[in-house]
């Protein structure tokens, strides 16, 4: 739980950091409607769930919800202004110290770990290709990678092809639900609960002093990856709001990418930080 709360606030750290330097950009994304949807509040009509709410925070990106407003502020309190700055930013500053080498192989050791997922989840959306470049990948990391801890994959132009089970319910038209955040868990949907529960089975194996070694160890890599972009959220006028809308556009991104040439490099988008981002599929 903990370290789940450690990657989805690594993740909105840096897309607020995209949506501060492109905000006109990032607001093209669109929610997407599907017909029915279990988490979809009951007293939408089948006229409103078809309804185009991009105009307004009605319905925020992917369908998503924000009825718990004041208890995810009190929430978001809690995990942001006091986990965050009195125990994550701490750890992620003294990791940050760390030779590059040594961090770089932390991040492609959680990478490595990830590919059980990529591998079945590419499969579920149609990117066979996709998935067979994950197996290999992970084959060729885990072994003359050694463990993974050296990306020999990509040397050899095996590039990762991240697919999380959030996205595959996405495209498969489950919208996103409540907006939740959750105490140590973090900002979440209801998408996102599911999928990251299915995506952790694989796992399910290990003790839990291990697990929690793990979730705690790839968070603060993640977390310190993003120091530079601290000032985001810090100097937001109304940091909540901000994480809460580029969290659900992210998510949403993810599932409806934006088209090449929709965004403009004038606009001041750096599209090579949602690649980044992309890397870090939890």
């Amino acid at each position: 739980m903990i370290s789940s709360f450690f990657k989805r606030l690594c993740g909105t750290v840096t897309v607020c950091a995209v949506i501060s330097s492109g905000m006109m950009a990032a607001s093209q994304v669109q929610a997407a409607h599907g017909s029915y949807n279990p988490m979809m509040p009951r007293q939408l009509t089948a006229e409103a769930s078809q309804t185009d709410y991009s105009y307004g925070y009605s319905i925020l990106s992917g369908h998503a919800i924000d009825t718990l407003d004041t208890p995810n502020r009190y929430m978001w309190y809690l995990n942001y202004n006091i986990l965050d700055n009195y125990v994550l930013r701490p750890a992620a500053h003294g990791y940050a110290k760390l030779p590059k080498g040594v961090q770089s192989s932390v991040g492609n050791f959680f990478n490595n770990l990830s590919e059980v997922n990529n591998v079945p989840n590419n499969i579920l959306v149609g990117r066979f290709a996709d998935s067979g470049t994950s197996l290999l990948r992970l084959a060729i990391n885990s072994t003359i990678g050694i463990l993974g801890f050296f990306d020999v994959a990509s040397y050899i132009g095996l590039e990762y092809r991240p697919m999380s089970m959030s996205t595959v319910l996405g495209k498969g038209k489950v919208e996103q639900g409540p907006f939740m955040m959750v105490p140590l868990y973090g900002p979440t949907t209801a998408r996102e609960v599911h999928g990251d529960t299915i995506d952790g089975m694989p796992f399910a194996f290990l003790s839990w002093p291990v697990t929690l070694g793990k979730f705690v160890i790839e968070g603060v890599h993640n977390r310190a990856q993003l120091i530079d972009q601290e000032g985001v959220i810090d100097n937001a006028v109304d940091p909540y709001i901000q994480t809460r809308d580029v969290f659900l556009m992210y998510g949403e991104n993810k599932v409806n990418p934006v088209q090449d040439g929709e965004v403009q490099s004038d606009d001041g988008f750096d599209e090579s930080l949602l690649d980044e981002i992309d890397g870090w599929q939890f």
